[in-house]
């Protein structure tokens, strides 16, 4: 299994639209930028504090769409914020890992 938890800590590129739900009062308009199995990093003016939750819903690369929750790891002012993705399904980490393993 050492293999394949390496594998699954690696980091694409992944350009992609994003909505964002239940991360307060300011409407955040991210894109993730970054995207692992276990997080993403989000491109975000507005800074969300670590610990933050909220609700991630993307498309992946033939037209999966995830809907997962997600807890602010680290933020940057002014760039966005790492995400950990918070209570994944077998299929979801399956859907994640399958593009990761394309790129």
């Amino acid at each position: 299994m050492g293999d394949s938890e390496k594998r699954g800590a690696k980091r694409i590129s992944f350009p992609c639209e994003v909505e964002c739900t239940g991360a307060g009062a300011n409407p955040l308009n991210p894109r993730i930028s970054d995207l692992s199995v276990t997080g993403a990093f989000l491109d975000a003016m507005v800074e969300m504090p670590a610990g933050a939750r909220m609700n991630l819903k993307f498309t992946l690369p033939g037209g999966t769409v995830l809907a997962v929750a997600a807890e602010v790891v680290h933020s940057m002012p002014h760039f966005g914020m790492g995400v950990r993705f918070v209570g994944l399904t077998d299929e979801q980490r399956r859907a994640i890992e399958r593009v990761i393993e394309a790129s």
